[in-house]
């Protein structure tokens, strides 16, 4: 092997971070805390509070590295003891690199106890030119349990004219109850390979945005209420629809940023509102 082969295998060898999350809530006499919690930079929490007098504890979880390179991998698990309840969120957009041999990946666990309830809205993905993205996302449900989980991805830097120049974006849901797996999905976007704009695909629209919904009072009612209120907002194509059991999946594409985050926080408030009698409430950025 002489020099220039060397150089060209060094240059493919990726050290990349290995960040983890590790968080512990219990409820205790109808407040929410922390009962264990540890990370591995570059994943951090600030401090936590609670964002009304319901007991819900709100946690932010912070990337202070600015974003995800070639190598990286983030790992978040959540475990909430029965009757626990969190609200999660994150600090900024996740923002994906280029990369030039490898890829970056994140893995989150989530064991929701009986009666406890998981709200988890990240601000948007956004997967910039020549990135290269795998995620998994595993949810694990006791009776009982309640989860709502939003999701929007974007297509770059669009104000650069980034679209759908990302390598690749896959991403894998799995929900279980009792150990049966109740809800799959997977995704995955290769624009290199098929045109995401084309028909029977996204058909123009540019973002992309989810709403999980798993509790034993999702029915055909609040499936119905959510699909009727995506019908007829402007920039958007969306719908509701019921998963195989205790579940509600919500899609929605749109052309603008502003419409894909209103209407996802719309749909959140109508579902929360129906399964806890409570608004969304206002996640501050800044």
């Amino acid at each position: 092997m002489n020099e220039e082969q060397i150089l060209e295998k060094l240059e493919k060898l990726v050290v990349g971070k290995e960040g983890r999350l590790y968080l512990r809530l219990v409820d205790r006499g109808g407040r929410t805390c922390l009962s264990d919690a540890w990370s591995l930079m570059p994943l951090r929490i600030a401090k936590p509070f609670y964002l009304d007098k319901s007991g819900e504890l709100c946690l932010y979880i912070m990337n202070p590295s600015g974003g995800m390179v070639q190598g990286d991998h983030l790992e978040v698990k959540v475990v909430l003891e029965p009757g626990a309840q969190v609200l999660l969120t994150t600090q900024a957009a996740a923002k994906i690199y280029r990369m030039e041999h490898d890829h970056a990946s994140a893995t989150e666990y989530f064991e929701v106890g009986r009666d406890a309830l998981l709200e988890y809205f990240p601000d948007p993905v956004i997967p910039f030119a020549g990135s290269r993205f795998r995620g998994e996302i595993e949810l694990s449900l006791d009776p009982g349990s309640t989860v709502l989980m939003g999701e929007v991805l974007f297509p770059g830097r669009v104000k650069r004219g980034e679209i759908f120049q990302f390598d690749y974006f896959k991403r894998r849901v799995k929900v279980s109850c009792r150990g049966r797996i109740i809800y799959y999905d997977y995704i995955d976007l290769r624009p290199n390979e098929n045109r995401l704009d084309a028909a029977g695909m996204l058909e123009g629209y540019i973002y992309y945005g989810q709403l999980l919904i798993f509790s034993d009072r999702a029915d055909n009612d609040l499936s119905n209420s959510l699909h009727d209120y995506l019908q007829g907002r402007t920039g958007i194509m969306g719908s509701a629809s019921l998963t195989c059991e205790n579940g509600i999946v919500v899609r929605m594409l749109a052309r603008k940023t502003p419409q894909i985050t209103q209407v996802l926080t719309g749909c959140w408030n109508l579902a929360r509102n129906r399964l806890l009698g409570l608004p969304a409430p206002g996640l501050r950025k800044y």
